[in-house]
């Protein structure tokens, strides 16, 4: 028999009714990327829950606290289409990636880590490295207590080919997700390949800076729409740890489009 600690397996139809029902209540997601400007009439002016900038200066990792706003812009439309697939997630702020999108992997790790102490459910990751072996340990490190500590890590691959190498979408226990055709929505799988998730990864009109929109597209807007999913799910199911959300995800999402 099961103790309290035991994880419980959830069926197809539990999950299904999760993902058409969930909100995100209670749900913490981690947003690391470019900031986010809470301010922005398509996030609804939400409250974040951090509001963090991590930076690398002089050889030694700083953390500035309310100093996350959006340098580039992706991150605000990041943050946007999570709040429309999981309006009352919590939502927190961990800049990591500079004016350019550029950044490194110390200071990625450090944000990483960060979320996972300040206890958040999901780690959003819209970027990647290339996937060079010395980068492999600097990502395995965090990624690893993620995964021990029960910390959900969702992360866009490559854009070009998404069977190129690139961290963290390339580790397991990660959920890595490429762009696809499809509705808002609609989650697709296939086997064969680290990368195993498919979602829309075009928005028309996302969130960006000074308050506008701009059309985007690639990988990076279908991980936060995986997010989102994931977070109705784990807000009714919030025991459910990282393979097991996983394999709940595969069980119900679509055949891979042609």
């Amino acid at each position: 028999m099961a103790d309290s600690h035991t994880p419980v397996w959830i069926d197809p139809a539990k999950t299904r009714a999760a993902l058409a029902s969930g909100t995100g209540r209670g749900v913490r997601i981690a947003v690391l990327d470019s900031g986010i400007d809470s301010t922005h009439p398509e996030l609804g002016d939400i409250t974040l829950s951090d509001n963090l900038c991590v930076k690398a200066e002089g050889g030694m990792i700083s953390v500035h606290e309310g100093d996350g706003a959006d340098v580039f812009g992706h991150g605000t439309a990041v943050a946007g289409i999570l709040h429309k697939i999981a309006p009352e997630a919590e939502i927190g702020n961990f800049r990591v990636l500079g004016a350019f999108k550029e950044a490194r992997s110390s200071v990625i790790r450090a944000g990483a880590r960060l979320a996972i102490d300040r206890g958040y459910d999901i780690l959003n990751c819209s970027f990647g490295c290339p996937g060079r072996a010395e980068f492999v340990m600097s990502f395995k490190s965090w990624i690893d207590e993620a995964y021990i500590r029960g910390v959900h890590v969702v992360a866009a691959c490559n854009n070009q080919d998404y069977s190129i190498a690139e961290w963290p979408a390339h580790f397991p226990s990660a959920i890595s997700v490429t762009r696809t055709a499809g509705g808002p929505e609609e989650l697709f799988f296939q086997a064969g390949d680290l990368v195993e998730f498919g979602a829309r990864g075009e928005e028309k009109k996302a969130a960006w800076l000074g308050g506008g929109t701009r059309s985007v597209i690639g990988s990076s807007f279908s991980a936060p729409r995986v997010s989102g999913l994931l977070a109705r799910l784990l807000s009714l199911h919030p025991k459910l740890p990282p393979l097991l959300a996983k394999s709940a995800l595969r069980t119900v999402a679509e055949a891979w489009p042609a």
